[in-house]
């Protein structure tokens, strides 16, 4: 008599479904340049991809988000390229407006709401992950249905910030001032060794009551802790030894071209989430 499938192995399946289908529907043999984010999902991306075959991967380069996402490409037999030979590889010129070189890029999310705006970074690559964002063309986020919620922070209980070693206290203090409660130092391992990022920093994940979305920006109150996406996201922003903040909202990469502005455009056209039951949903 056969067991029944484990919970882990219930959100692997989904996860998998997710980053099929979201391969099935956006990858394309024509594409130069591909990123691949850092969540743990983006492996079922990888293999999909891969599964293509070198007569259309060989054609592409594939830009990672981090170490970890460096070494999945590399395993999967698919060409690594960093971003800042990225950007050495195409052409430069001060005047155009044209900045989003990668055809499209594929992550996950720690949670995802009702306007596709996300929190990322409990892997601690979001500074990487909103620069490869902003150079894309198009992100689409994978992950399975417990990464879904109506409004951020909702089941995700922190907003990851990446800040300078030298000034972690003095961060973590004005997050207090700004409402968080109890921000911490990341640590990790059985010595509370404190998480060093690929950049050399430090992170510090730091609660917040559950967000507004940004259509509810006349409802934002600081003194009351009601936040959007997008006034949290500046006001962080602002504090003295803050590198990046792992809130992805405002714009999305057709939006930033349309525009032809300067405004980053790192959050998803579209997530897949996977059901423990092998359906997909999109938000899109």
């Amino acid at each position: 008599m056969s067991s029944a499938p484990s919970t882990t192995n219930l959100i692997e399946s989904a996860k998998r479904a997710a980053c099929r289908q979201a391969v099935a529907d956006h990858f394309n043999s024509e594409f130069t340049y591909v990123g691949i984010g850092s969540g743990s999902t983006v492996a079922y991306v990888v293999e999909a991809i891969a599964e293509q075959g070198a007569s259309v991967t060989s054609k592409m380069k594939f830009v990672p988000t981090g170490s970890g996402s460096t070494a999945l490409i590399r395993n999967a037999g698919l060409s690594v390229l960093q971003v800042p030979d990225l950007l050495l590889e195409i052409s430069f010129r001060p005047d155009s407006t044209e900045h989003q070189p990668i055809d499209i890029y594929f992550d996950g999310a720690d949670e995802v709401d009702a306007e596709l705006n996300c929190i990322k970074g409990g892997g601690a690559c979001h500074f990487q992950e909103k620069l490869v964002s902003r150079l894309s063309k198009r992100f689409i986020c994978v992950a399975d249905s417990r990464k879904k919620a109506d409004r951020l922070l909702t089941n995700w209980a922190y907003v990851p910030v990446e800040v300078t070693p030298m000034g972690a206290e003095y961060v973590r203090r004005e997050l207090l001032r700004l409402g968080s409660a109890d921000p911490k130092i990341r640590t990790s391992g059985p010595t509370f060794i404190r998480t060093i990022t690929d950049n050399h920093n430090h992170i510090i994940d730091a609660p917040f009551p559950t967000l507004l979305l940004n259509s509810e920006v006349d409802k934002q109150d600081p003194a009351k802790g009601l936040w959007t996406p997008d006034g949290l996201l500046a006001r962080i922003k602002k504090i003295f030894g803050v590198l990046e903040v792992g809130i992805f909202s405002g714009l999305n990469g057709p939006q930033v071209a349309q525009l032809g502005t300067e405004v980053e455009g790192v959050k998803p056209v579209k997530a897949y989430f996977g059901r423990a039951d092998g359906q997909v949903e999109t938000l899109g």
